[in-house]
């Protein structure tokens, strides 16, 4: 007589799963797994494995939960040959994600029984039936769900409020009610005064490996107790958070409920910034600037040897389109000593060196004296733009408002309507990145020499860095006259901006 089913000992996996680990520590998971145990034991089947996505929606598909494929995988190996799981839900959302899982379950003849929907055979007609009914409930209610919390998040960003879990903010502190709800958020007085340094620090052309850098030597660590790192100092910079406003998908709403840490002005300034900088960095050095923490012209220096320049006329290399061939850094072959060179491999004349010991003191005094000359010149410059820019800036956001009135009204074709708001959007961001380079450099300038001189010995590398390229445009470096081993400053030619 054959063996019934329910009499031979099964090599069970246990599925556990919950979306949303609120309570944190997987207690959620463990109860599934304590009822799933129980149910297993009333069915005499053994129990081999555990497989846990915790924190892990099945709502959406692009989101892999890793131990739900391992179990598929112990199922095609033969490691498993039934399923216990606390719920059909658990296991699956999604039809598409259930047509899966019935194809592999009928290869394998494989067995699923649940804490509270009984068992699923998925080898019957009747049965795959009653499987696609509880995924289409689930679907709906996924899709329900959505609905509601879209609307919960719309109504939240209207009034300004935080709209989602997660880590609190850099700078932040979070407060919680007596069921642990969060009620407000508070100024981290001890983080907030980094994000303003490092705000300020941005604004007078620092680099963000900088500032992460200062992030590290001062032990200061994100709110999950890792480094920072170029992303995360990126993110937090541009985020309108730290100025006391409410931003969602990209686009700032208004005021938010919790205090600004920089203001709205420098957080615009910053954001158009950034925007612009963001890939400059790695495109010109790559993911990590080894050597600009290293030397600090790294990038200025150029070689004359494609457009060639006569010292003393103005350089129209830009306005012809070309380009003097940048230098890199490198070692001399006869002695210990650091270089500047023209490499061939990078298309540059192969040749043409300069020694970073004897160009560093040169560019470093007459950066002073350059500062020198601006504190002599006028006081006040006429030529600021950012008046001129801020009038239009004012006069293109009453413009936008007017147009987006206009889509509501329909009177127009809507395309031609967005596409002049796309063109609005286009020359703001344009005026913000511009008063914002000059607010970088005014910034630079309204440093005395007196003052940088006296901080510049403890400036780190890469704030050096920042100042000269807050100031130079480029560096060139014009050939070697005889006697060749005597040290010629007039081979180097600055351009400020």
């Amino acid at each position: 007589m054959k063996t019934p089913a329910r009499d031979r000992v099964r090599r069970v996996g246990i599925y556990v799963r919950i979306s949303d680990d609120r309570e944190g520590g997987g207690l959620g998971v463990k109860r599934q797994e304590d009822d799933c145990r129980l149910l297993a034991a009333s069915l005499g089947w053994k129990v081999v494995e555990v497989y846990v996505d915790n924190d892990v929606t099945a709502a959406d598909r692009r989101k892999k939960r890793k131990d739900y494929l391992r179990m598929l995988a112990d199922i095609e190996s033969g490691h498993i040959d039934a399923i216990v799981s606390w719920h059909p839900d658990r296991l699956y959302r999604q039809p598409a994600e259930l047509e899966d899982l019935i194809i592999v379950v009928e290869d394998h003849k494989t067995e699923i029984a649940t804490v509270k929907a009984g068992d699923l055979d998925l080898s019957t007609p009747a049965g795959r039936l009653v499987a696609r009914m509880f995924g289409a409930i689930a679907k709906y209610e996924v899709e329900h769900k959505q609905e509601r919390i879209l609307r919960k998040v719309e109504e939240l960003v209207a009034a300004g409020k935080r709209h989602n879990g997660g880590n609190r903010a850099f700078g932040y502190d979070l407060v919680f009610d007596a069921k642990g709800k969060i009620v407000d958020e508070t100024l981290n007085e001890y983080e907030a005064a980094y994000v303003e340094r490092w705000a300020d620090r941005a604004l007078e052309g620092e680099k963000l490996y900088s500032l992460v850098l200062d992030a590290h030597e001062n032990g200061v660590k994100t709110t999950t107790g890792g480094d920072f790192t170029y992303q995360g100092m990126r993110a937090m910079l541009m985020s309108a958070r730290i100025s006391g406003r409410k931003e969602h998908k990209g686009v700032i709403k208004g005021k938010a409920v919790w205090p600004g840490i920089i203001s709205p002005e420098k957080s615009d300034a910053l954001r158009a910034l950034l925007t612009e900088r963001s890939e400059e960095h790695k495109a010109e050095f790559g993911e990590r600037d080894a050597t600009a923490l290293k030397y600090p012209l790294s990038g200025l220096p150029r070689c004359t040897c494609k457009v060639p320049h006569v010292v003393g006329e103005p350089c129209t290399c830009k306005e012809e389109g070309k380009q003097h061939h940048r230098m890199s850094t490198g070692q001399r072959g006869d002695k210990d000593m650091a270089i500047y060179t023209c490499k061939k491999e990078g298309g540059g004349c192969g040749g043409r060196t300069i020694q970073i010991p004897d160009l560093e003191p040169l560019v470093e005094k007459l950066l002073f004296k350059r500062l020198e000359e601006v504190e002599v010149a006028a006081e006040k410059d006429e030529n600021d733009p950012r008046p001129a820019l801020e009038a239009k800036l004012v006069r293109w956001e009453k413009r936008k408002k007017e147009l987006e009135d206009e889509l509501l009204d329909g009177d127009r074709p809507a395309r031609e309507i967005r596409d002049a708001i796309d063109k609005l959007n286009a020359r703001m961001a344009d005026a913000r990145r511009e008063s914002a380079e000059y607010g970088v450099k005014a910034n630079l300038h309204e440093i005395s020499a007196a003052e940088l001189r006296e901080a510049w010995k403890d400036y780190s590398v890469a704030r050096k860095q920042s100042t000269y390229r807050g100031l130079i445009r480029e560096i060139l470096i014009h050939p070697a006259t005889r006697p060749f081993n005597v040290w010629n400053p007039d081979r180097v030619e600055i351009f400020w901006k």
